[in-house]
């Protein structure tokens, strides 16, 4: 009966340690060995054979002991997996994709990407607040409405004060986002946890905090060149009826919220939440209080993207009053990247007072093997 046994199909996503589309890196070990398929020695020697050579005496000495082998490894898997289910000579962030008989392993491109997703909310409940898994809807936890503090709040986005100002605020049934996932991932693979995006890619978790929810976020590039392809510039200017050192003070806040956004092609992104602006009373606004000093350097973010034929921004108007009344000047306005590899938007200044210059620029993520022929630089000093 031994030597008649032959080894049955076994569904991959019984061994897998992972789920289907899950990120994993070189070193990972993808199978659980405890629920691989085991059939007698004499039937298959070799599987024995093969650990043994391995240097899996442990294996070998429990395969001897109870006269059983699993299958081998070799028909599980393919790829850059060992034998042994570990992932060997990948690099970046991979996937697992899971067939109905065998594990692969998907590598990134040179960009990998997604967008802030709502994954732990609060809901206001009565006296409290509840906790939950946007992802799943299962309620974490509830809080009591004098026990919201940091330490009980998840997450590294909010703080307490925000979260008792909106509680006091706000009715039952609201709901805020706590952290963000990063989902639809432009590889298909499956949406990435705040504990992961913390863990594998701190430097886009730091990012993600940062901007609001729909925000594009690049967790990975490789082999790629950073290359200034629109460079312009402006000057605050005079403007005293405004008062030019509350003028001063949003026009570096401005610049505070874009720089360092990144927009990946084809998608458009907005600045930082969390960045506050001093209004001042206007008649012209609908709301009757105006953000005086943002206009200047919203000309150079303006004119450094029209400059590389993108669409006037959301949010903006072609005229020295950039920035249209209504919108917040940091998570309103709103950039569409139009070129073939992803930009970061670098901005700065130099100076202070009314001569203080604001300049822009446009880095695109260019892949080594790829030429590009975008260059621009201009200059304002309206």
């Amino acid at each position: 009966m031994a030597m008649t046994s032959h080894h049955n199909t076994q569904n991959m996503a019984e061994i897998s340690k992972y789920e289907n589309g899950s990120t994993v890196f070189n070193g990972d070990n993808i199978i659980d060995k405890n629920k691989i398929n085991k059939y007698p020695i004499v039937s298959d020697i070799g599987a024995l054979t093969d650990q043994i050579l391995r240097g899996d005496i442990a294996d070998a000495f429990f395969s001897i002991s109870t006269g059983v082998v699993p299958t081998p490894a070799s028909e599980l898997v393919t790829g850059n997996i060992t034998k042994s289910g570990e992932i060997q000579g990948i690099k970046g962030p991979a996937y697992i994709d899971i067939e109905k008989d065998q594990i692969n392993i998907v590598e990134p491109g040179n960009f990998l990407y997604g967008f802030n997703t709502p994954y732990t909310q609060a809901v206001i409940v009565e006296g409290g607040i509840d906790i939950i898994n946007n992802k799943t809807n299962e309620t974490i936890k509830h809080i009591n409405a004098n026990d919201i503090t940091n330490d009980t709040l998840p997450g590294d986005m909010v703080s307490e004060e925000t979260i008792k100002y909106w509680y006091n605020t706000s009715q039952v049934g609201s709901k805020y986002n706590i952290e963000f996932c990063i989902d639809g991932l432009n590889d298909n693979r499956s949406y990435i946890t705040p504990t992961e995006l913390k863990e594998k890619f701190p430097e886009a978790y730091n990012y993600s905090i940062k901007y609001p929810g729909g925000s594009p976020v690049i967790l990975y590039k490789d082999n790629v060149n950073s290359t200034v392809v629109s460079s312009t510039y402006t000057y605050l200017g005079s403007h005293p009826q405004y008062n030019d050192a509350n003028r001063e003070y949003n026009a570096r806040q401005f610049v505070t919220a874009w720089n360092g956004t990144v927009i990946p092609a084809n998608t458009s992104g907005c600045g930082r939440e969390g960045v506050y602006f001093s209004a001042v009373k206007e008649a012209n606004a609908q709301s009757g209080m105006a953000t005086h000093g943002v206009c200047p350097p919203a000309r150079a973010l303006r004119n450094a993207v029209l400059a590389l034929g993108f669409s006037l921004p959301v949010g903006m108007d072609y005229g020295e009053d950039a920035v249209l009344f209504g919108y917040s000047p940091s998570t309103g306005i709103r950039v569409t990247n139009t070129l073939d590899y992803p930009i970061q938007i670098n901005m700065w200044t130099e100076g202070a007072g009314t001569g203080m210059a604001i300049y822009a620029d446009v880095v695109e993520y260019i892949p080594n093997n790829v030429t590009t022929t975008n260059s621009t630089e201009t200059g304002t000093t309206i």
